[in-house]
């Protein structure tokens, strides 16, 4: 098998110390989330955004990053060339841009949908970046309005052109309730001159976030907003993912892994991952036995709207 060919050759060029952390290392035994296998170059982060629930200081993955693809094909759970991977999400992978370029670049051997989550901008990366679903993430698109929530980061007109060059998808996430509803139409319509894919996410409203943005609970209309926002990203040409898998997906031509078809998150953008699936040939993600994805399982949509 491969996974079997694969894990030999690294316990090949592995030292024995290595292989043993690996081991030991949590990617070696974690469930996957929707999104994917989330993959840490680090845990935590000190730019202290203000919508954040990372809040920790940031400490480099102790693995080396052949080490920890290692630990990743010992998952059971993962699949090589199937299950999705995706990087960045309790860190900023790119404030590590050697250890992420040379990890981006074991894992891309492995043939699995790769996604990288990222506010930096860091262009001797560009070559890497663009073999995977580079993700450019931003709460608002408007410079003076972004610092006051991401004091620490890039301006996200440096951000966009960023994305350009890397043929990238914005990711409009959180959607804050702090930002009007016409703000965003005209955040939108900055992006789509810029890239033709977006997504549009939700804002995780922990204690530490319920502090630093000093509200108690979502407005009731919320995902109202969200709703109006897909509808007029749409209007603009703009391709639009309810989830970062979906994006994933469309971006390596293949089945979104969660079947968001499947859940009420499907957004219907042109990857068709219900048309697909009914291939024998598609690339369908996970087995059964080893796609217990984390995720709630709202009503199926009517796929006869979606043909």
């Amino acid at each position: 098998m491969e996974k079997e060919r694969l894990l030999k050759h690294y316990e090949r060029v592995l030292s024995e110390e290595e292989i043993e952390r690996a081991k030991r290392d949590d990617h070696a035994r974690r469930k996957p989330r929707p999104c994917g296998f989330t993959v840490h170059v680090a845990k935590g982060c000190r730019a202290n955004c203000l919508y954040c629930y990372v809040s920790s200081e940031p400490k480099r993955n102790e693995l080396s990053p052949k080490a920890l693809v290692y630990a990743l094909l010992l998952n059971p759970r993962f699949e090589v060339g199937k299950s999705f991977v995706a990087i960045g999400a309790i860190c900023e992978p790119l404030d590590y841009p050697d250890y992420t370029a040379e990890l981006v670049e074991e894992l891309i051997k492995l043939g699995n949908p790769i996604q990288i989550s990222t506010k930096e901008v860091k262009y001797d990366l560009v070559g890497i970046l663009k073999r995977v679903d580079c993700l450019i993430s931003m709460c608002i698109p408007f410079d003076e309005i972004c610092k006051k929530f991401e004091p620490n980061r890039p301006p996200p007109s440096e951000r966009l052109e960023f994305c350009k060059e890397v043929g990238g998808c914005v990711f409009l996430r959180p959607i804050l309730p702090n930002i009007d509803l016409k703000t965003y139409k005209k955040g939108l319509e900055l992006i789509s001159e810029y890239t033709d894919r977006v997504i549009l996410g939700n804002l995780r409203l922990t204690s530490v976030v319920k502090r630093k943005l000093g509200i108690d609970k979502l407005p009731k209309k919320y995902y109202e907003k969200k709703r109006v926002l897909e509808e007029h990203a749409k209007d603009l040409g703009l391709i639009v993912y309810r989830s970062a898998c979906c994006s994933n997906a469309y971006k390596h031509k293949v089945v979104c892994w969660n079947r968001c078809w499947e859940k009420g998150f499907c957004s219907r953008c042109p990857n068709r991952c219900w048309l697909k699936w009914a291939r024998p040939d598609s690339n369908r993600g996970p087995s059964p036995r080893q796609g217990d994805v984390i995720t709630p399982r709202p009503r199926a949509l009517d796929m006869s709207k979606h043909v």
